[in-house]
């Protein structure tokens, strides 16, 4: 069943070493696939991981989820744009004057990185939520939350694959999203608003990432054959 566009699987490189990574790329075609680096493998490999993935000649998302007062998030933001990504993000919960520094830093860094911002981790589900002191409902939350980036001219969101359709509707189609806790067939880990990749193309998800079913994968190849058996 062919419903997938060419790149719009992002592979989640949440690994430690040069090595593990090599593992996992050497079996992936960037004219198929792009690539994420979260806060593990950059605090291990720092900016050098960013050079070698762009020599390979990937599309590179660089998730480290900025969050802090707006004049820190502000010039982090602009020194990590020295480095070429594809894309890149921050935490909305940090505030509108902290998505408003974030997207002056992009653009002063002159660069053409999309920003997007995290709305809630797909770790969380409505208890958590509860507890931290929020009343209203997940898919309230995140929709607050995407009305806040759009609001502040950032280019999309990280969302459940199950809060698309609201957000597309709310927002509009250019609106980006980007959807973890996807599966190729139902199987939660430690994520609790999850979908598979059938759900999230239906809920017409922009990208989707895919991680430790890929690289946990007892046959890594065969499992990368199999994602590539839904690309168009």
């Amino acid at each position: 069943m062919k419903i997938l566009k060419p790149k719009q699987i992002i592979v989640a490189l949440d690994f430690d070493s040069i090595e593990e990574v090599s593992s996992i790329v050497n079996h992936l075609d960037p004219d198929l696939y792009r690539l994420k680096v979260g806060k593990q493998l950059f605090a291990s490999q720092g900016p050098k991981i960013l050079e070698n993935l762009n020599r390979q000649g990937f599309d590179i998302f660089l998730d480290l989820k900025l969050h802090d007062i707006p004049n820190t998030v502000y010039k982090a933001l602009k020194n990590l744009l020295n480095h070429k990504v594809w894309m890149t993000n921050i935490h909305l919960l940090g505030g509108e004057e902290m998505i408003q520094a974030a997207k002056e830093a992009r653009d002063h860094a002159e660069s053409e990185a999309l920003l997007i911002g995290v709305t809630i981790l797909t770790s969380l589900d409505r208890h958590n939520i509860k507890d931290m002191g929020f009343e209203m409902q997940i898919h309230e939350l995140v929709k607050v939350l995407s009305i806040s980036a759009k609001q502040n001219n950032i280019d999309g969101v990280v969302c459940s694959a199950l809060e698309v359709p609201e957000i597309k509707q709310n927002l509009g189609e250019n609106f980006i999203t980007v959807t973890p806790g996807i599966r190729i067939k139902q199987n939660n880990n430690d994520q609790s608003r999850v979908a598979t990749l059938e759900e999230a193309t239906k809920n017409r998800s922009d990208y989707i990432v895919l991680g430790r079913e890929i690289t946990s994968s007892q046959n890594v190849s065969k499992m990368i054959k199999k994602v590539e058996s839904y690309i168009i």
